[in-house]
């Protein structure tokens, strides 16, 4: 996400007030990391922690899960016809 905002680890580190070293571990998954900086670059990019730490969107997998609930009832109104 950084990256993609084109922001260097050294800016992003001081919009979160934290060193670029730390924010370097946190991306590199290293066990100096602290779940306080982890929120916060949560809250920076708007994204859940669900995303930041697992890569998952939940808000994405909810809409696939209702469109394929929308598709099969259609289906199933189509079998009626």
């Amino acid at each position: 996400m950084r990256t993609n905002a084109k922001l260097s680890q050294e800016k992003l580190a001081e919009k979160l007030g934290v060193s670029h070293r730390h924010l370097g571990d946190l991306e590199r998954a290293s066990p100096n990391g602290s779940v306080k900086i982890l929120i916060d670059i949560a809250e920076y990019f708007h994204v859940s922690m669900d995303y930041l730490l697992l890569g998952r969107d939940p808000s994405r997998d909810q809409f696939q899960n209702e469109l394929q609930a929308a598709i099969d009832h259609l289906e199933k109104i189509k079998g009626l016809l």
